[in-house]
């Protein structure tokens, strides 16, 4: 967990009770999806094909994965396939 995940958390702490699941990132898209999270923050280095599948879930339920550089859903088929952070919340 990088620093700017710390900031992250730090700030909805301040509001809510956070509880950090510890599971590879594929399985937190599904967690939100599903309604058993209703967040998951990526403040770390991820490829596209890292996040496609779960995106696809996320996007069938209406699950948004938001970039947070452009704070609009997630883009593929980029020229550099490195995602910017997001995060995966219910719209």
């Amino acid at each position: 967990m990088n620093e700017d995940t710390k900031n992250f958390i730090s700030e909805i702490e301040k509001r809510n009770k956070v509880e950090i699941v510890s599971k590879g990132s594929s399985l937190k898209f599904c967690l939100v999806a599903e309604g058993l999270a209703h967040i998951y923050p990526r403040y770390a280095p991820t490829m596209e094909w890292d996040t496609a599948a779960g995106h696809a879930v996320c996007k069938a339920v209406g699950v948004a994965v938001i970039d947070q550089t452009t704070g609009k859903p997630m883009q593929y088929n980029k020229p550099n396939l490195l995602n910017n952070y997001f995060v995966v919340k219910k719209q």
